[in-house]
Formats: C-alpha cells, sequence, structure tokens
C-alpha cells in the first residue's frame, strides 16, 4: 500500500480575528435608498455604486480601501486524533483483552461499541467538514468580515463586483 496523504491548507488572514472582533462596529448607515440600481443581490446581500448592503449593515464604497477573500478551513485535528487513537490504540487493545480477560466480556462488548462509534463518527466528520469563505473589507479603522458563506464562487463574485463598483483614487 501507499504511504498516506496529508492535507495541508494555508491561509493567509487579512486581520487577526481577534483584533477584528475587539473593534468597536461603526455606526450603521441608512439603508439603501430603493432608487439605486443592484450591481449584485443574493439573498441578504447587495451592492450598488455607493453601498455594500448586507441585513440590516450598509457600508459606502468610497470608504473600501481593500477587497480581500479568506478561506476559513474548521480545525480538523480532533477527528484525526479520534481515529488514529481508536484505530492504532483502541482496538488493538480490546482485541487483546477479548482474548485474554474472558471475566469481563460484557465490559469488551461495551468498549468495543465505543470504539466502534467514535472511529465512525470522527470517520462522518472528516468527511461532512466544510470551509467557510469570507469577505474581508480594508476600512479606515481597520480590516473587518462583512460577509461569510460555505459558497465559494458567491464570495469571489461578490468581491469581483465590490472591486470594479468602488471609486478610484
Amino acid at each position: 500500500m501507499g504511504e498516506p496523504m496529508a492535507v495541508v491548507t494555508v491561509l493567509y488572514p487579512v486581520a487577526p480575528v481577534r483584533e477584528v472582533e475587539r473593534r468597536p462596529e461603526p455606526p450603521s448607515q441608512p439603508p439603501v435608498d430603493a432608487g439605486e440600481p443592484s450591481l449584485f443581490q443574493a439573498g441578504q446581500v447587495r451592492v450598488t455604486r455607493e453601498r455594500l448592503v448586507v441585513g440590516a449593515r450598509a457600508w459606502a464604497l468610497r470608504d473600501v480601501r481593500q477587497v480581500e477573500t479568506v478561506r476559513r478551513t474548521p480545525k480538523l485535528w480532533p477527528y484525526l486524533l479520534a481515529v488514529g487513537l481508536g484505530g492504532a490504540v483502541g482496538l488493538p487493545l480490546l482485541s487483546w483483552l477479548s482474548v485474554t480477560v474472558t471475566a469481563m466480556q460484557g465490559a469488551f462488548e461495551v468498549g468495543l461499541a465505543l470504539t466502534a462509534l467514535g472511529l465512525f463518527s470522527s470517520m462522518a466528520a472528516l468527511l461532512l467538514v466544510e470551509e467557510k469563505h469570507y469577505l474581508v473589507l480594508g476600512l479606515p479603522d481597520g480590516a473587518r468580515r462583512v460577509f461569510g458563506s460555505r459558497d465559494a464562487q458567491l464570495i469571489a463574485r461578490l468581491a469581483g463586483t465590490v472591486r470594479e463598483a468602488r471609486p478610484r483614487a
């Protein structure tokens, strides 16, 4: 058999998340006028020539200095650790106990069931884990994540529209 394959994800954050989350929220601007034509609209997100609106929040595009997209991958190490320990230690230990200790047959069966449950639930979690993508705006008061989605194409289209719509200096 071949060697197991490792997946490495490298993230380049625009600003540390803790630093961004500590900043106070700027006052929300008034909602977008219905007369402004939309350049992009999807669900709660709307881009016009003057603003980006996400839900009840709005940002003037003239204040946007930089537009970035950030991909955030969930932490996989707990699931990988559970699969590794369960497969490398748990199952062999239970197998050895089943042969050597006959008095604790019920405890062995419960341990085997719990180990199998842990292994298979960790494998299922690894298969179902998804990345989240964010639109990050560079504003005068620092970088801010303004919208997130699991749909990478939606975030890429939104970022492209915001870049095109913001006024050039």
